[in-house]
């Protein structure tokens, strides 16, 4: 669960749930308990109108996928023979802006890193020391710039060599997603002219691995002036990374490449791993929840990737099961953001899709 705070701006409290214009107001509406409580709903109504269920369906409700879903995978592992199944089909995130129907078959993994680099011990004037004792973060800014070359490619050996290449029904969905361009205009304003070549977000989003500087630490970042030279200093990246990249052996890669690159100085902890993980277009378990939702009446739009991170990959290697994501929620639903929403409509949709899965897989 992300914290939230109404001073943070919310039109009414984030803990007490507020239907207004026809959407639900809420911490965790959109992300990710309404996605949650359409499934069970869906349930609810084959035994409320005496319908059997086509399929045996096993429910598992994770709540620490915010933290890194750091008990998950044992628990999968140590439960193998309960969980085992045809097909994982889980909701999180939101629909392509057009809010047709939305599958997603896979996701980037995630390798978070913070690099240290100390100082003097404690800060200082800059005035008394600035030229005799240089910052950490020129130091810091150093080491950033060698690890991601001119070009935005990483310059960690070995780093693409892994990535696989999308197949071919995996390219034809990527070709067929609507392009994007409203859709960010629209959330972006004036800011999605800063997203260089928009035709080829998706790919470069779904398919392509990337490194995020998330945030400088240390000195001072407050109103108004202080002129000191820090104690020590930091940087938080991630790394979002596709099949069959490993997490942890960039990571040891990325120490390598540090020290190679005269950086001992620069010390790099490991804060959380995502595993990337994906399941096939051509899967014909993923056909079927397709065609069942086309049959509704609106043919879905297929993601072959997502650009976040999710523990899909406990499904895929764990239990060696395919694992389709249907996200519920609309587009702007301002997950993890004040005034976190999700429209009714589409949670009601959501739950009648859900039926139509189960009834179509058999």
């Amino acid at each position: 669960m992300q914290p939230a705070d109404a001073a943070e701006g919310w039109a009414s409290e984030p803990f007490e749930p507020e239907i207004r214009d026809g959407r639900v107001f809420a911490r965790g509406a959109g992300d990710n308990k309404a996605q949650h409580f359409a499934h069970i709903k869906a349930m609810e109504a084959f035994g409320k109108t005496g319908t059997p269920l086509p399929v045996n369906v096993k429910l598992l409700v994770e709540g620490e996928e915010e933290m890194g879903s750091a008990n998950l995978q044992a628990f999968i592992q140590e439960n193998k023979d309960l969980l085992r199944a045809d097909v994982a089909f889980s909701s999180d995130g939101w629909l392509h802006p057009s809010d047709r129907p939305t599958f997603v078959l896979g996701c980037r993994g995630l390798l978070y890193v913070e690099l240290h680099c100390r100082g003097t011990g404690k800060d200082l004037h800059s005035g008394l020391y600035g030229g005799a004792v240089q910052s950490p973060f020129w130091r810091l800014l150093e080491a950033v710039q060698t690890i991601r070359g001119p070009d935005g490619r990483v310059r960690i050996p070995g780093f693409y060599e892994a990535v696989r290449p999308l197949g071919e029904e995996d390219e034809k969905v990527l070709a067929e997603i609507p392009s994007p361009e409203s859709g960010l205009r629209a959330a972006l304003g004036e800011g999605a002219n800063r997203i260089p070549d928009i035709g080829n977000f998706f790919r470069r989003v779904f398919t392509e691995p990337n490194l995020n500087i998330c945030g400088f630490m240390g000195g001072y970042s407050g109103q108004g002036m202080k002129t000191v030279t820090p104690a020590d200093a930091a940087v938080k990246m991630d790394f979002r990374l596709v099949v069959d990249q490993d997490p942890n052996q960039i990571f040891e890669d990325l120490c390598r490449f540090l020290e190679a690159e005269g950086f001992r100085d620069i010390e790099a902890r490991k804060m959380a791993i995502f595993p990337p993980s994906k399941t096939v277009a051509e899967n014909p378990m993923v056909q079927k929840i397709i065609a069942a939702v086309a049959a509704k009446g609106e043919a879905p739009v297929i993601y072959p990737n997502s650009g976040g991170s999710v523990p899909d990959y406990y499904f895929t290697k764990d239990l060696g099961i395919p694992s389709v994501w249907f996200p519920m929620a609309n587009a702007d639903s301002n997950a993890h953001a004040p005034d976190e929403n999700i429209r009714v409509d589409l949670l009601h949709r959501g739950s009648e899709l859900s039926v139509a899965v189960s009834e179509g897989v058999i």
